[in-house]
């Protein structure tokens, strides 16, 4: 699918996103109230859908996993700069200069329309760096780059596969 394609999503994904997040909404409040963690309850637009795959420790793929991105205008704004620039930060010894900031959210089991076993994440960004994004080859790499490397890092277990992804 191309990135043009996301202009027309469906509105299969945009019903599952509005109850995935109203049904999550009263848990969080409840847990954000008796946590030390800074959380606040965001109420994301929806944006894309990643559909991707877990991979086994010996590199073969496991489950589906579908990562909805989404925008908040709640969720800072990274600074502006061109896609040159960001061509040679990303390319320098200190790529981590350049902050995005992007809110990862936990990993929910759910099923596919199959019925098979699959994980979903919602990822918020925002709107802004969303429409840059959706403008921009360059700045969509470094965002999907963002993305996957963030829930790398934040979930170990989940070795995502980056040659199987398409965006729905």
């Amino acid at each position: 699918m191309q990135l043009n394609d996301l202009e027309g999503e469906d509105e299969e994904f945009h019903n599952f996103l509005k109850e995935a997040t109203s049904s999550k909404k009263s848990a969080e409040n409840k847990s954000a109230a008796s946590s030390d963690d800074e959380r606040m309850a965001i109420k994301p637009e929806p944006g894309f859908c990643l559909k991707t795959k877990r991979m086994n420790e010996d590199e073969t793929t496991e489950e589906k996993v579908f990562i909805n991105v989404c925008t908040s205008s709640q969720i800072s704004a990274p600074r502006e700069i061109t896609e040159e620039e960001l061509i040679e930060i990303v390319k320098s010894e200190d790529p981590g200069r350049y902050r995005v900031p992007i809110s990862l959210g936990e990993p929910m089991a759910d099923l596919d329309k199959h019925g098979q076993a699959c994980v979903i994440f919602t990822v918020i960004i925002h709107p802004d760096f969303y429409r840059r994004a959706y403008n921009s080859q360059t700045f969509m790499n470094f965002l999907l780059m963002l993305i996957y490397e963030g829930l790398e890092n934040k979930y170990p277990q989940f070795k995502l596969d980056p040659t199987f992804s398409s965006i729905t």
